[in-house]
């Protein structure tokens, strides 16, 4: 079963800890058609990726254009975004998602579940700091 490994990016926290957390490589393709890189978290409690106002301008799409939503996250405070339409590609697969756009700048990039990880099979490999996207 053809499969892509990422490994975990070491990172510090704000009390200056060293942590591993899970990253993926994705390309998102621009209304220029070209593609433009991002490495997300890999989050399996986020419903959709999550993205930032200066990415979707990056990307060409004008934020208040998709549809809006707020979205929660663990401290509860809801963030205003506006979702779009995408081509998305992990490794060699490419493929059609949703994908939040916050109105602001403060948030952290993510690759949530629907529709990102229907094309795969995901595997947390912890001890090994590794996470596993297995093609279906």
């Amino acid at each position: 079963m053809k499969h892509i490994i990422f490994k975990y990016r070491k990172e510090k926290t704000k009390s200056n800890l060293d942590v591993y957390r899970p990253v993926a490589y994705v390309y998102i393709k621009g209304q220029d058609g070209n593609w433009y890189f991002f490495d997300p978290y890999v989050d399996s409690g986020a419903d959709l990726p999550l993205f930032t106002k200066s990415d979707c301008m990056l990307l060409g799409h004008e934020l208040e254009k998709g549809e809006e939503r707020l979205i929660g996250g663990v401290g509860g405070t809801l963030i205003r975004c506006f979702v779009h339409n995408l081509d998305m590609k992990i490794g060699d697969n490419i493929f059609r998602t949703k994908a939040a756009f916050a109105e602001l700048e403060e948030v952290p990039r993510l690759l949530g579940r629907i529709e990102a990880f229907a094309p795969f099979r995901i595997c947390f490999e912890e001890r090994k700091k590794e996470t596993h996207f297995f093609l279906l």
